[in-house]
């Protein structure tokens, strides 16, 4: 999802220098002639994950434990296939190969399932250390298998009363024995938990699902990831790719952003999907327009509407080229009694400048002009 940033700090990541070029170096065009091009340019990236844990068996976020509100997992020997978890904005972009097509977008919005993955395993972490605590007459891998079947009836939809007792009380020992055995305050040092997750055998897949502007029937292009920010001082990025060189792709302005330029931000944010009823038909992306407010070395500062859903999107010149990559949202936050309220300011959003995007990734675009 789309990050929130507190006002007055900002990301430090990647180096650039910035300098005004002469306005007269501009070829300007109108926003709807460029609309027309760039509608098709700008995709919608689903994330989905699969898991698989010991037995042949994929699970599945089911349901939400009674006391914890914590996830439940079932399972099932079907693949169903991949689960969508979190989605942004994404492009692709001219470097200087020819052989693939290489899309931009942020860090967090392809770690999008990394939270739901660390969830799952640890619950059938606990899961197996609760069959071997509870195994009582039976063996722990007995005992695991009738856990595995009690937490399945969350799949199940007429729950009988005794049914659901036993489910409720279940799960919530599950996540008790996670909380009382192999939390970070119970084992800090992971010994526990690193010999029980290895019992469970999770294993994850993340698939990346490229969507362009047109109907929901149309196939996706499904991208790999080249490289994603880990180290510290990265930019927010990611650069994925296919195996696909006809995609048309749009190109990095040469001319320096400056401030009080007009730009359009474009992406795909959750608002919209809000208010259209027809959008589950189909794909297209929003065009917001506003002013480049403030220029920084590595971040650009726009006022142009950008909400969740807008991460990983270009913010566009009039010349119809990239100037930036949306990364975040402004929000204030307000403490009212025990609880820090948080405010979305839309129309105070930050983008990773062309420069930074070319320091992280200078095996494609080089480390200068």
């Amino acid at each position: 999802m789309l990050n929130a940033l507190i006002i007055g700090v900002m990301s430090t990541s990647g180096v650039a220098t910035i300098c005004a070029q002469p306005a007269t170096a501009q070829k300007i065009e109108t926003w709807e002639r460029l609309d027309k091009r760039l509608k098709t340019q700008v995709y919608q990236l689903n994330v989905g994950i699969k898991m698989r844990v010991k037995g042949g068996l994929y699970a599945y976020l089911t349901d939400l434990s009674p006391k914890y509100r914590y996830p439940v997992f079932g399972t099932s020997s079907d693949d169903k296939g991949f689960r969508v978890v979190g989605s942004g904005s994404s492009f692709p972009i001219k470097t200087g190969g020819t052989d693939r097509t290489y899309f931009l977008t942020n860090r967090h919005v392809v770690d999008s399932g990394e939270g739901i993955v660390r969830e799952c395993e640890r619950f059938f972490a606990a899961m197996r250390l609760h069959a071997q605590q509870s195994a009582g007459f039976s063996d722990a891998e007995h005992r695991y298998k009738d856990l595995l079947n009690i937490v399945n009836l969350s799949q199940k939809k007429d729950m009988s009363a005794a049914e659901r007792s036993v489910y409720q009380s279940t799960v919530d020992a599950i996540w008790d024995c996670y909380e009382n055995n192999l939390s970070l305050r119970a084992d800090p040092q992971r010994v526990q938990f690193q010999r029980y997750f290895a019992a469970a055998g999770v294993q994850s897949e993340t698939g990346f699902f490229l969507h362009a502007c047109g109907p929901v029937s149309q196939q996706a292009v499904q991208a790999k990831l080249f490289k994603v920010a880990r180290l510290e001082g990265d930019p927010d990025l990611a650069v994925l790719f296919v195996d696909n060189p006809a995609i048309s792709k749009l190109e990095f302005d040469t001319v320096e952003p400056t401030e009080g330029q007009e730009i359009q931000v474009i992406g795909y944010p959750l608002a919209s999907d809000q208010i259209d009823f027809d959008s589950g038909q189909y794909y297209a992306p929003t065009f917001s327009t506003g002013r480049i407010s403030r220029v920084a070395p590595r971040l650009l500062q726009v006022d142009a509407p950008v909400s969740t859903g807008n991460s990983g999107g270009p913010v566009i010149s009039q010349r119809g080229k990239v100037l930036g990559v949306i990364v975040r949202r402004a929000s204030t936050q307000q403490k009212l009694g025990s609880e820090i309220i948080q405010t979305e300011l839309p129309n105070f959003g930050g983008a990773i400048t062309v420069q930074s995007v070319r320091t992280f990734a200078p095996e494609l675009f080089g480390k200068s002009r």
